[in-house]
């Protein structure tokens, strides 16, 4: 690789002159991102990215909440069906598997998973209206199938009908780097937002891309104080940063990179 080809790869450059991108992303599709999370977020003049279990009887109940939030140009994405997960984790944190995993991805076969993940997205789909560039996150930030584990093939199912997927893989993405199926993230819990505006502040560092992952806001399970996501969502208008759903993002990334591809083809 030559200075040259060197020099224009990393010069990336954000859309209106921000320094870095963050994506806020919610999983399980809680009542409370809906009541709450979206409501700070638009009052700020954001939109996020909401993955549902499609499954999730509660989450139903709301799908037209869903759907109306999705035309108000939040990303509705893909969290699968049932939420499997692998137990090993749990087992040898807590000595068995939590009472709500009905089904572990180690017992879970290619053509499954397969059918889980296209399952899900036919119903957001038919439920909350087709979106080519939908985006996938993996429950439990879990990557692989089988006691031996297979990523490939939870690869291969997610790419028939996804281009990007978000792990839990603690990282700021560099964008000239970031792998589509390997999108890293930040978890925020708890009622201290300066973790979470840290990890933004070390992608405007680096002029990368921070992917918050949240669950509950304000609610009783994985939650993020409301107080706490006020404070962020403040931080993230104070600054110079692009706030856009994961998809946003993501196509952008996808289409520097084979830019950027494109020029040390020529550079050769």
């Amino acid at each position: 690789m030559n200075s040259r080809h060197s020099t224009r790869h990393d010069a990336w450059q954000w859309p209106h002159g921000a320094k870095a991108a963050i994506s806020l992303t919610y999983d399980d599709g809680n009542a409370n991102n809906l009541d709450q999370a979206m409501h700070d977020l638009e009052a700020a003049g954001f939109r996020g990215t909401f993955y549902l279990q499609t499954a999730r009887e509660d989450m139903q109940l709301r799908v037209a909440d869903w759907r109306a939030a999705f035309g108000r140009g939040h990303e509705i994405g893909n969290h699968t069906v049932h939420h499997w997960c692998r137990a090993q984790p749990y087992i040898e944190k807590l000595g068995h598997a939590p009472a709500w995993m009905t089904r572990s991805l180690e017992n879970v076969s290619p053509e499954e998973i397969a059918t889980e993940i296209t399952t899900a997205a036919d119903w957001l789909d038919q439920h909350i209206g087709t979106d080519p560039d939908r985006t996938f996150a993996h429950p439990c930030g879990a990557l692989a199938i089988g006691v031996e584990p297979d990523e490939a093939s939870y690869d291969a199912a997610i790419l028939q009908r996804h281009f990007a997927a978000r792990t839990c893989l603690t990282t700021v993405n560099h964008p000239t780097t970031v792998q589509m199926l390997r999108i890293g993230g930040f978890v925020g819990q708890g009622a201290d937002a300066r973790p979470v505006i840290k990890h933004c502040e070390a992608a405007h560092a680096i002029g990368g891309w921070t992917v918050l992952i949240f669950h509950g806001i304000g609610g009783p399970t994985h939650t993020f104080e409301r107080a706490a996501h006020q404070e962020v969502v403040a931080h993230l208008r104070a600054q110079d940063y692009w706030v856009a759903p994961l998809k946003t993002v993501g196509r952008f990334v996808e289409a520097g990179q084979r830019a950027n591809a494109r020029v040390a083809v020529g550079d050769k």
